[in-house]
This record gives C-alpha cells, sequence and structure tokens, in this order.
C-alpha cells in the first residue's frame, strides 16, 4: 500500500501527506474541491496532514497531473468558465488508480443501476491498488457493495460512501457514532430530492410536467429525470442502507417499487382535503432475520414528520431499540451540499489514519 510521504514544517512536527486524485468533475466534486481549498489548512493544523490534489480526470473537461498539487483556485477558474483541461502527462488511456503517487480517490461518475460500471470498475481497480476511495455513486455500491469492501478489507483500505444515500446530511456517521450499539430496527425516509420538489409544486397545483420542467431547470433533475421520477434513485439508496445498517443483501428486483410519475393532481388534493401530503417513501423494517424494503408514494398525515419536508429536502427517520425515532434533515441537492459528503468523507479516512 502506497505510504503517506512527510513534510517538516517550521515546527518540526511531522506533517503526512495525502494525495487525492479526482476521477468525474460535476457539481459534487467542484463543491468539493471549493471546500478543501478553504479548509486545506485547516485540515493540517488539527490532524497533521497535508491534502494535495495531483491528478483530475473528466471524460469531457480534460485531464491534469500535477505531483506537487494541482492549484486549486486555478483549477476552480477554469472549471467555471468552462476551460478544457489539457496535460500531456496524463494521457487517455492513464487511469488514475494507476498512479503510483495517489493515496485516495474520489470518484463521483454517472450512476448505471444495471451493470455499476465504469464507476465500478474505476473503484474496483482503485481499491485494489491500495487507495482508499471516496465515492457518490450509488449504482456500484447498490450493486457490488460485498465484493468493494472484501477488496477494500483485503488491502486495507476504507471504501467511504456517505453521499451515497442524502447528499451532504451525514446519515452514516449518525448510524456508526451516534447510534452506536443501539438496534435500528426501521428506517423511512425522503430520499430523493427531485422526487419531493415534483410532488410540493404539484401540491402547490403545478402539473407534473410543469415541475418537472422547473425542477430540471433548477439543476434538481437531470434531463433524463427516468431514476428519479420511476423511483430507481430511492430503490438504489434503500438497497445501499440495507447492505450498510443490517448487513442483508436484498437486491434491486427485490424491492418493490413505485414511482411518482402516475400520481395526478387530483390525488394530491383529496389527500390534501384528507389532511394529509403524499411523499415517496423508501423504507427497510426489520422483523426478527428477516429485512424487507420498497419505495412507494404515500398519503402521510400532517403529524407524521415526514409529511411536512418539503421541496428539495431530504428527510429520513430511524426508529431504534432504546432511543425511539430519530429524524435528521437536509438539503437534497447543491454544489457546497454535496461536495461536503466528500470531504467529510475524506475526514474520516484521515481521523481513522492517524
Amino acid at each position: 500500500m502506497q505510504k503517506y510521504g512527510i513534510l517538516f514544517n517550521i515546527k518540526i512536527k511531522n506533517i503526512k501527506i495525502m494525495n487525492i486524485g479526482i476521477i468525474g468533475l460535476g457539481t459534487v466534486t467542484q463543491g468539493f474541491i471549493e471546500i478543501l481549498s478553504e479548509k486545506g489548512n485547516w485540515i493540517q493544523e488539527k490532524y497533521g496532514t497535508h491534502i494535495k490534489l495531483v491528478a483530475v480526470k473528466d471524460i469531457q473537461k480534460g485531464n491534469i497531473y500535477n505531483s506537487k498539487g494541482i492549484n486549486l483556485e486555478e483549477l476552480l477558474s477554469k472549471l467555471n468558465n468552462n476551460q478544457h483541461l489539457s496535460d500531456d502527462s496524463l494521457s487517455e488511456a492513464t487511469t488514475v488508480a494507476s498512479i503510483e503517487d495517489v493515496d485516495l480517490i474520489v470518484e463521483a461518475t454517472y450512476s448505471d443501476y444495471k451493470t455499476g460500471d465504469p464507476a465500478y470498475t474505476f473503484i474496483k481497480d482503485a481499491l485494489s491498488n491500495g487507495k482508499h476511495v471516496v465515492t457518490t455513486n450509488k449504482g456500484p455500491v447498490a450493486l457490488r457493495f460485498t465484493e468493494l469492501n472484501e477488496i477494500a478489507e483485503k488491502n486495507n483500505v476504507s471504501l467511504r460512501y456517505e453521499g451515497t444515500v442524502l447528499s451532504g446530511t451525514p446519515t452514516f456517521s449518525l448510524i456508526e457514532e451516534c447510534l452506536a450499539g443501539d438496534e435500528i430496527l426501521e428506517i423511512r425516509g425522503i430520499l430523493n430530492g427531485t422526487s419531493n420538489y415534483i410532488l410540493s409544486k404539484m401540491s402547490e397545483g403545478d402539473s407534473f410536467e410543469s415541475a418537472l420542467s422547473v425542477a430540471q431547470e433548477k439543476g434538481y433533475a437531470e434531463a433524463d429525470p427516468t431514476n428519479d421520477v420511476k423511483g430507481y434513485d430511492a430503490r438504489g439508496k434503500v438497497a445501499i442502507l440495507s447492505h450498510k445498517v443490517f448487513g442483508v443483501d436484498l437486491g434491486l428486483d427485490n424491492i418493490p417499487t413505485i414511482g411518482i410519475d402516475t400520481i395526478s393532481k387530483e390525488e394530491l388534493d383529496a389527500a390534501k382535503n384528507e389532511g394529509k401530503n403524499i411523499r415517496l417513501i423508501g423504507s427497510l423494517k426489520k422483523s426478527g432475520n428477516s429485512v424487507t424494503g420498497k419505495v412507494q408514494p404515500e398519503a402521510l398525515p400532517m403529524s407524521d414528520a415526514l409529511s411536512n419536508i418539503g421541496g428539495v429536502t431530504n428527510a429520513i427517520e430511524i426508529t431504534t431499540k432504546y432511543l425511539g425515532k430519530v429524524m435528521m434533515t437536509g438539503p437534497g441537492a447543491g454544489k457546497l451540499e454535496t461536495g461536503y459528503s466528500v470531504f467529510s468523507d475524506v475526514l474520516s479516512i484521515i481521523k481513522n489514519k492517524n
């Protein structure tokens, strides 16, 4: 495994170096780079680790490699101005996982729920090469969780994926740290901010088509919104939660899923007349040794905390044996909000290695 180098500052204090490579320069990683540019000195002072971004690779935006560290402000300026990145030292055939001095890879390409690729291959290669991985990619984690974790353990590296479920809201940190020792019995959540935004706009009088169009204009929904409105994105998150919380591989096909694309304004109005709001709910329930999951629209009474979550906000309610119900809400979109999930995972790896 790649060992961190050592710097000596004027206080003669050993400083570890962590070299990071990024695959995919979309909204999430640009947010991470912004946060890193602001908090780099704080990380070094608090955790004794100097982070260098040494490689970035994006199929459309180009590549950069600099063993001494890429200037983050210059990189952000180029990305903000849509300038193509070009570096002859990092060819199209070179993978970030093969760069010897990279210690940690941030993988943030698009999610594919059928094969998990190309992200699955990127993550597998990185872990096999002894590099830590932070990913926000739901496809490979939902489909190949057990295999990828076994590779990480075999090579004594970390695989972190906080951003796969509730963007930057620290769901896994809550479960791993704050709820350690408690027994989780049930999980319910609004796991897809796009669907929640559309339902919220429809309850205000918009049509499905109009609400979707606005969501796309605001960047909440992709040009192809299938994964959001059909419930596939929420289903992937339920699968990841099942792996993480209960250690059970449900399989995507075994999670009954109904999206929001067939919900009419009349149904929303009827629910409202009954004092209810319709929300797309992803849920998991443990009964004895059995775990079941599902995704479906539900008409929730106003007394249900999830009923009152509107807009692009995500929320998760965890029922435990000792604490009862614990709820967390947070943003379901946004550059810095989603970028923070990557930042928090990088910090977790640094803290665990110190």
